[in-house]
């Protein structure tokens, strides 16, 4: 009794040892430092005894998490494995979490053989299934960069050891026992849902309802998802404490309008939030809200007072138990940190304004998810401040009420579901209203560096204590003053940097003028499409919004000065169209010829769509400032392919860089006989063509003399780039060669001394 009096209030410095317990065995031991100053400032600010709870809080999650933490799969040729409700469609992919025989979690990708069998997998439950496969255990993938989606840290969030990739699938029957037929009725009854809202709810709100009442986003929109998350509300479609409480309150009113004894209603409440929760998926935040809520009515029932906190920190170390990995999803941590800032906010901020109190609510919340949003997606929306303000009393009073009744007339026998055009006509003009606010200037903002995010967080401290303190406007005033002077940060780097990009088996090459003056991206990656049956065709991997964008952003960089394209090739060009979309770009220039093309037309259309100036190269074009100077020169004559690339010469503080695009022999020539004065006795050269054996001629080579050589290229290529001819072509002239296919994205900093620094960021 003792103990638990000193821990009231005080469950949170807990909470917080055991995260910085887990990051410790995950990462590094360097994250144990926060454990330790916790309980320091326990044993200074609270007692000691709390202090010692939490370093061993601290001790004992680092330890259960190095328990935890999944083993490497087997190279095996084949395995028995049991299908969990975590299968994914995708064209003629399927992805799916299995568990093995051995217990251990592994990820599998199948290529599937035929539309008969891409039938099976979609009507079927596979839930459950005992399988035989044949797999090969591939070989890890060169990442890009820091900010692009690590597939590695997904499968370690999930539990997963590795991946498989599968060749051939067997069933071989149906898993037993009471906890594998609980799993396989749900996702009967999940797929039984998602076919009678497909079959009665007009295609414009399938999605929506599908996600709002079970997390089903099978059918989502990636246009949509991404003017939501530009919007700050992609919050609002995912299940969470939101949803929960209102079907708890729904609940709690309609059994004691039918005279239930409360202690009756407390115990359907207690068994119903379970069941909603396997239902809805058992995604991290349904997780935390329906324990919470669990949790809380057990105390009610039982007439155990806690404070809130104490209740939700208490709650959060229960999630951890249960899966430790949760902590690493993005949706975990923001459904606590968003929850908690309310918990914590909701005292501070009451006001006898309703609007009043649930803006400045709403202002602490963004505050508190801040560092978790910028470093997850590197941008913030501000217009989600205003917005929210709005848009939750919608999805609370509206949207989410009408979803779920909807879906439920949907699972009942009628034909039309009564009004529903109505409700699907207002919806699409709330819709509309949500477009024309992303459209709004200043909508999203992106913060001068990611890497500089050391000083937000500061300035998030800070502004936490004020609001403890009651003092909101100050708090606001600093927040806004530190960002601006995180804005200024650029300003003041003197340094210029180019940034050969990792896409694979492409190009993408980004210049960043001294102080920020300029931008310049040149080509934007991609990769080979070819023609397939409609069952066979997925949604895509899109390198532009994979790798080019996140990276940008990444470096604060919002407004592109020039996006300019080599030439038409899908490995230069695919990437374009997610770069125009996401960027303000004042420019776009191309090569003389390839205006016309198929296959640079969905650029073009993005390109006026988005009112963006469109240039086809004719003769040399200069972009400088006070320290530096770019200077794209055009291959002469008729468009031929990569002999037709537009070559970049860029100098700065007496550096010159040569960018070769995809030149070749002929093309190579040329440029030599218009514009040798352009590219003699430069410092550093990006290798023509990927490193092709038909690029980088002796005479080519002699003629821009490089210190150092760059290739562009993918890991284990099937054009074999680049070519041994080359490599010793350039050992022999004792130029250095770094390629992207080894190091990932390789950086090039030069400053105002002339120094160069090559910088990997693998």
């Amino acid at each position: 009794m003792v103990i638990a009096k000193k821990l009231q209030n005080n469950w949170i410095y807990l909470a917080g040892a055991a995260i910085f317990g887990c990051f410790s065995a995950w990462n590094s031991l360097f994250y144990f430092l926060g454990v330790i100053g916790i309980s320091l400032f326990c044993n200074w600010r609270v007692s000691k005894t709390v202090a010692l709870l939490t370093f061993a809080i601290g001790v004992g999650f680092y330890s259960y998490s190095l328990f935890r933490v999944p083993e490497p799969l087997e190279d095996v040729s084949r395995i028995q494995a049991t299908m969990t409700e975590h299968m994914k469609l995708d064209g003629d992919r399927l992805t799916a979490f299995v568990l093995t025989e051995t217990g251990a979690r592994a990820f599998i990708s199948y290529k599937i053989e035929s539309e008969q069998q891409v039938k099976e997998f979609a009507e079927q439950n596979w839930t459950g299934r005992k399988l035989e496969l044949e797999v090969a255990l591939p070989e890890p993938r060169q990442s890009s960069h820091p900010f692009e989606f690590s597939f590695k840290t997904y499968l370690f969030s999930k539990g997963a050891g590795g991946s498989y990739e599968v060749s051939s699938v067997r069933v071989e029957g149906e898993a037993g026992g009471p906890l594998w037929t609980l799993r396989k009725w749900m996702s009967s009854l999940r797929q039984h849902i998602h076919e009678q809202v497909v079959q009665k709810v007009p295609l414009s709100l399938q999605d929506e309802f599908l996600a709002l009442t079970i997390g089903d986003r099978t059918l989502a929109d990636d246009d949509s998802q991404r003017l939501y998350q530009k919007l700050g509300i992609s919050h609002l479609f995912a299940i969470s404490g939101l949803h929960v409480a209102l079907l708890t309150g729904v609940i709690y009113k309609i059994l004691l309008l039918l005279s239930f004894r409360r202690l009756h209603i407390y115990v359907s409440v207690l068994a119903l939030v379970p069941f909603y929760m396997f239902l809805a998926g058992g995604a991290p935040s349904i997780v935390r809200a329906s324990l919470l809520i669990f949790v809380a009515t057990l105390l009610v029932i039982f007439k155990i007072k806690i404070p809130p906190s104490d209740l939700l920190a208490g709650v959060f170390l229960l999630t951890l138990l249960y899966f430790p990995f949760y902590l690493l999803q993005p949706g975990y941590q923001l459904s606590f940190l968003a929850v908690t800032s309310f918990v914590f906010s909701t005292k501070l901020l009451r006001h006898n304004s309703f609007w009043l109190s649930a803006f400045f609510t709403t202002v602490v919340c963004q505050l508190a998810v801040l560092p978790v949003i910028l470093y997850h997606f590197q941008q913030l929306s501000i217009i989600s401040l205003p917005l929210n303000v709005v848009a939750i009393p919608l999805f609370t009073f509206v949207i989410m009420p009408f979803s779920f009744f909807y879906t439920g007339l949907a699972l009942l026998p009628f034909e039309q579901l009564p009004l529903i055009s109505n409700y699907g006509s207002f919806r699409g003009l709330i819709q509309f209203l949500f477009e024309l606010s992303a459209n709004l200037p200043f909508a999203v903002w992106t913060p001068p560096s990611t890497r500089s995010i050391f000083l937000i967080t500061v300035v998030f401290v800070c502004v936490i204590f004020y609001v403890a303190e009651k003092r909101v406007f100050l708090a606001l005033a600093l927040f806004l003053v530190g960002c601006a002077l995180w804005q200024l940060l650029p300003q003041l780097n003197e340094q210029a940097k180019i940034s050969f990009l990792y896409v694979g088996q492409g190009d993408s090459t980004v210049i960043e003028f001294p102080y920020k003056e300029q931008v310049v991206v040149i080509d934007t990656g991609g990769v080979a499409t070819f023609s397939k049956e409609p069952w066979q065709k997925r949604n895509g991997y899109e390198v532009g919004r994979s790798i080019v964008t996140p990276y940008l952003r990444s470096k604060g960089i919002s407004t592109i000065d020039v996006l300019m394209l080599t030439h038409a090739d899908a490995d230069h060009t695919e990437g374009a169209e997610e770069v125009l979309e996401e960027f303000e770009v004042r420019q776009l220039i191309i090569p003389q010829g390839i205006l016309k093309l198929e296959e640079l037309q969905d650029v073009i259309e993005v390109a006026k769509k988005k009112e963006i100036p469109v240039h086809e190269l004719i003769a040399p074009l200069e972009l400088s400032s006070t320290s530096m100077r770019v200077v794209l020169l055009p291959v002469p004559g008729v468009y031929q392919g990569n002999d037709s690339s537009i070559v970049t010469v860029a100098e700065v503080y007496g550096t010159k860089v040569v960018l070769s695009g995809d030149l070749e022999m002929e093309g190579e020539g040329k440029m030599l006989r218009q514009y040798g004065g352009y590219l003699k006795t430069s410092d550093v050269i990006k290798l023509g063509h990927h490193g092709s054996k038909t690029s980088s001629t002796e005479q080519w080579l002699d003629t821009i003399n490089p210190e150092v050589a760059i290739g562009s290229a993918g890991e284990n290529n099937r054009y074999g780039h680049p070519h041994t001819i080359i490599l010793e072509r350039l050992k022999a002239k004792d130029i250095p060669y770094l390629g992207t296919h080894e190091l990932g994205t390789i950086e090039l900093l030069i400053d105002s001394s002339g120094t160069r620094t090559f910088k990997t960021l693998e």
